[in-house]
């Protein structure tokens, strides 16, 4: 049994491979996790417009800044109208979660002073998305003491309080809300299809090139061709088949909503399947055997997981990893994806990202031309 046990071990040391993935393979989720910023996932991003800085402008800010649940993004600035429009805007897209609007030109006759020193009755207003009501209430109290308090210097009494409530003026902006998990369903659509793609084809091809199947292939009157586009089909119709699962079960028992059109769906499938496929062809000319083409695999397909924002937001990420996570090729997918099933865009909406697909179609596929091997 002892003399097993170390056959065993050389065996494994020697299948250099995948010991090696086997040993990363963990360490990815390390550095994926630990990268991210959890604390900051719950946070609502909140945009202030002021025409000019003043002392009360920044004391709201300041005020905004301190609170832990806010990300504070400040205009101030003589572009005052297109920063408001351009606010507004963002609130309606679902890129900005509130918009609070300082008055301009506080009026000395109410109260105030010209050099805008402190805030008048002049209200200022707060444009945010409708939807989470409790979220709401909860930012607009927040605000109205922020406001009471650079107004009357206190908020400790009922005329601050009174002084805030005159201060503000919220605007419900009506937008369809999405759910979470509508939009995480299409997330897991496209990691299915990536992880299928790119595991499954590289195993596959490397065990076939491991038993000689390939190199016996290209003694037969088949085109080889004709084998590559049998295999790639039956993969696309897997891909479906799996997409189109995997949207019923969200659907039909967890109660997703899609409110685009199947058929562009299926489409970007197709599309996106085709990509993963090429690196997955790239990887079995790689690799060696088959348990370091899954290795190997895993090694792409989980970390570009994270990255691309199938479970969490980019902006999560620190430094210019957000900038890197949109040069990955399931990030397309998943923002097609996502205006098509959670938008209700039409296809064409999206030839950006379609574009950028077919880009990776040509690249990768030149590439898994250039590396494949058949023995």
């Amino acid at each position: 049994m002892i003399a097993l046990f170390w056959a065993n071990l050389k065996m494994m040391a020697r299948n250099r491979q995948a010991t090696f993935w086997a040993l990363f393979f963990p360490l990815i989720f390390v550095v994926v996790f630990g990268l991210f910023d959890f604390d900051s996932l719950g946070s609502s991003r909140v945009g202030v417009v002021a025409e000019a800085d003043s002392p009360v402008v920044s004391q709201v800010i300041g005020g905004l800044a301190a609170i832990y649940a806010l990300d504070v993004r400040e205009e101030v600035g003589p572009a005052f109208q297109s920063n408001v429009a351009k606010g507004r805007l963002e609130v309606e897209q679902g890129d900005l979660d509130y918009l609070l609007i300082l008055p301009p030109d506080p009026s000395p006759a109410d109260g105030g002073n010209s050099d805008g020193g402190q805030l008048t009755r002049t209200p200022a207003t707060l444009v945010y998305a409708s939807g989470d009501r409790g979220r709401n209430q909860l930012v607009i109290g927040a605000v109205r003491d922020i406001l009471a308090q650079a107004g009357s210097g206190s908020i400790e009494s009922e005329a601050s309080a009174s002084l805030g409530d005159a201060l503000l003026r919220s605007e419900a902006v009506e937008v369809s809300q999405v759910s979470y998990f509508d939009q995480v369903l299409m997330g897991l659509v496209a990691m299915g299809i990536m992880t299928n793609a790119i595991i499954s084809i590289s195993v596959r091809i490397s065990n076939y090139r491991n038993l000689s199947i390939l190199k016996r292939l290209l003694v037969t009157p088949l085109p080889i061709w004709k084998y590559f586009v049998g295999e790639v089909g039956a993969h696309l119709m897997v891909a479906l088949v799996q997409a189109a699962i995997i949207m019923s079960v969200g659907v039909l028992v967890f109660g997703a909503k899609i409110h685009g059109n199947l058929a562009w769906i299926l489409i970007i499938v197709v599309l996106g399947s085709l990509v993963f496929l090429n690196i997955g062809f790239i990887v079995s000319g790689w690799t060696n055997n088959p348990a370091a083409a899954s290795g190997m695999g895993n090694a792409i397909a989980l970390p570009m997981m994270f990255f691309a924002g199938t479970f969490f937001p980019t902006a999560a990420l620190p430094w210019v990893l957000p900038y890197v996570a949109e040069a990955l090729p399931l990030t397309p997918m998943l923002v097609a994806l996502r205006d098509v099933a959670n938008a209700g865009e039409p296809l064409w909406n999206t030839w950006p990202q379609l574009a950028i697909l077919g880009c990776w179609v040509l690249a990768t596929g030149a590439v898994a031309t250039k590396v494949f091997r058949f023995n």
